[in-house]
């Protein structure tokens, strides 16, 4: 078994305190927390309703929701401190290089455009590859994640399938631009779905 030092380290979130606002004034959310992800691991954050799981997953990406802030602390991905990024430079990262799958994929997406442009949105953006190549790449994920009619699901609207398959076409569209960390705010079954895939992502 390889030793974790000779691994190489993806992401370092190093004494990570935020705070957040409500009853007009400012509370203690997270209060100095580590970790560490090694390139190809697998890493889940357990813990009560409101223990910070979210907060915290959406801190590795250099992000807080309104009302909270990153009070101190270092978030190195690559190399590079997220925390100390700009807005700009964060949102080149975000999508290609660092995925997020929300926990509620119902609103996630747009009802007014079809699945399969918004699944392949992020990667045709950062023109990863061609249109057609993307959307032939999304039809394999959408079979690797066991999603019926695979070759013609994308075209419909998110009303029009249900809230489990959103989750799955959810995660075809964090893999579309084969990211180097995917972030699953309480994943259930996609994310069993996921670990079954053969497609490499590291």
């Amino acid at each position: 078994m390889t030793s974790n030092n000779k691994k190489e380290l993806l992401l370092e979130m190093k004494n990570i305190h935020i705070d957040g606002f409500s009853d007009e004034r400012w509370h203690k959310i997270l209060k100095g927390v580590d970790l560490n992800l090694y390139r190809g691991e697998i890493l889940g954050l357990i813990g009560e309703s409101g223990a910070g799981k979210s907060t915290m997953g959406k801190a590795a990406m250099g992000y807080t929701q309104p009302g909270c802030k990153i009070i101190k602390g270092e978030i190195i991905f690559n190399g590079k401190d997220l925390a100390k990024l700009t807005e700009y430079e964060k949102r080149k990262i975000w999508g290609t290089k660092i995925s997020y799958v929300a926990q509620s994929a119902a609103a996630s997406f747009n009802p007014a455009h079809r699945l399969m442009e918004q699944t392949i949105s992020a990667a045709n953006r950062a023109k990863i590859n061609p249109t057609e190549v993307l959307r032939k790449d999304a039809v394999q994920l959408y079979e690797s994640l066991q999603l019926p009619d695979a070759e013609n699901i994308g075209e419909r609207y998110p009303h029009q399938v249900s809230g489990g398959q959103l989750q799955r076409i959810m995660t075809a569209m964090a893999m579309s631009p084969r990211p180097e960390l995917i972030i699953f705010d309480e994943p259930t079954t996609a994310l069993m779905l996921l670990l079954k895939l053969k497609f490499c992502l590291l």
